[in-house]
């Protein structure tokens, strides 16, 4: 990133924010937009900015709620720091701004799964009727938009071969996905404040655990945050066990495990192909090819998916 931007950052971060910044650094954590540590002499601050047209408006619509769970003592959630407006976001050079307490640690995935639902279970006893949040569906529209992507004429060449080289096995998935969506629409009952992504976004420091990125907040089943760990059952009755033990009167349902399974798996497929459109250069766009490609091989997700296919 060159001097001119840096010093254009730091400007609007003076002008909207009144920080005055010693250092901004990048902080390389996550997957959407551009991220930075700003350290001042009395602290250090997380920036997210968000330049991506199809998910900056979702990332926006998501502080509202974070800002809820902290001011509710969700001390697990980073904070996010207010303009001098008193804003939880603003603008900078056409994408979304916001600024929140830097945790310090490792973006781990490797910690015990309890820790992990301990802390989810806080979010889940929390009154959603005090905030406004996208509510599950159930829907398949995300096959129309994965059936969109595909057939772009920007895409290229060698991820399209790619994916038409697992069309048959995308095909069966999308079948899966219509199935368990039917099921699923059913029983439209005991839905929570969900992360949607928590199992790959924790911050260990020490004894302390935070849960980072809730870009994705939806009104949804538990599940939802679930369907991660569901190739093994000893881990599902863990999960089912703390739920009880910290008063989240809620049992696991099979079929909304595999409905989010196979909806997660076009989900990443999706984002991946409106990255690759949306790259700002050749080299992240191949950057990201590659990684889709690897994603189609030999994904984690496929542990999840022959769980799933075994329902």
């Amino acid at each position: 990133m060159n001097e001119s931007y840096l010093d254009h950052l730091t400007k609007m971060i003076t002008d909207e924010y009144g920080i005055s910044a010693k250092k901004v650094i990048p902080a390389k954590r996550g997957f959407f937009g551009e991220t930075w540590k700003l350290q001042t002499y009395n602290a250090n601050y997380f920036i997210k900015i968000d330049y991506w047209d199809y998910h900056k408006e979702a990332y926006r619509r998501s502080l509202p709620a974070i800002d809820f769970m902290t001011n509710q003592g969700v001390s697990f959630i980073p904070q996010i720091i207010k303009t001098k407006s008193g804003e939880l976001s603003c603008r900078f050079n056409n994408g979304v701004v916001a600024i929140f307490d830097f945790v310090d640690g490792e973006n781990m995935e490797d910690y015990p799964i309890g820790r992990l639902f301990e802390h989810l279970a806080r979010v889940y006893k929390l009154d959603k009727n005090c905030i406004t949040l996208e509510k599950e569906t159930f829907d398949t529209t995300i096959l129309d938009t994965f059936k969109r992507l595909k057939d772009d004429a920007h895409l290229p060449q060698g991820m399209t071969d790619k994916l038409y080289e697992k069309m048959e096995l995308i095909s069966r998935y999308s079948e899966r996905l219509r199935f368990f969506s039917d099921i699923c629409k059913n029983d439209m009952e005991n839905f929570y404040i969900t992360h949607g992504d928590a199992g790959g976004n924790c911050i260990l420091n020490g004894n302390h655990f935070y849960i980072i990125d809730w870009d994705s907040l939806k009104l949804a089943p538990i599940e939802r945050d679930v369907w991660f760990f569901m190739s093994d059952n000893n881990q599902l009755d863990d999960i089912n066990a703390i739920l009880y033990n910290n008063d989240v009167d809620y049992k696991l349902n099979p079929d909304r495990l595999c409905y989010y399974c196979y909806y997660s798996f076009f989900f990443y497929l999706t984002e991946y192909l409106q990255s690759i459109l949306h790259a700002r250069s050749g080299e992240q766009k191949q950057n990201i090819t590659n990684n889709l490609i690897e994603y189609l091989n030999s994904s984690w997700i496929f542990r999840q998916l022959k769980s799933a296919d075994e329902y």
